[in-house]
C-alpha cells in the first residue's frame, strides 16, 4: 500500500472511531436515565408496599390513592423513553 492509501485508511479509521464513541456515548447515557427510572420505580414500589403491608403505615385518605399511581406512571414513561433512545442508538 502507498502512504496515501495508508493515510486515507488511517483517517477514515479515525472518523469510524469517534463515530462508535459517539455512538456508545449516547448508548451509556440512554442506560444511565434507565436505571435511574428503575431505581425510582424501586423506591415508589417500596413505598407502596410500606403503605399497604407496613405495620405503623398510615392511612390514606380515599382521595389520596391516585398520588403512588402518578408517580408510577411518570417513572414508566421514563422508562419507556430511556429504552427507546437506547434501542435507537443499537
Amino acid at each position: 500500500m502507498s502512504i496515501a492509501a495508508l493515510r486515507d485508511e488511517n483517517e477514515r479509521l479515525k472518523a469510524l472511531l469517534a463515530q462508535t464513541q459517539a455512538a456508545l456515548s449516547e448508548h451509556q447515557g440512554a442506560l444511565a436515565a434507565s436505571e435511574e427510572a428503575r431505581r425510582r420505580l424501586e423506591i415508589i414500589l417500596g413505598e407502596l408496599r410500606r403503605d399497604k403491608f407496613g405495620a405503623t403505615s398510615e392511612k390514606l385518605r380515599p382521595d389520596q390513592y391516585h398520588l403512588p399511581l402518578e408517580d408510577v406512571e411518570i417513572a414508566q414513561g421514563i422508562l419507556d423513553a430511556a429504552q427507546e433512545r437506547a434501542e435507537a442508538v443499537i
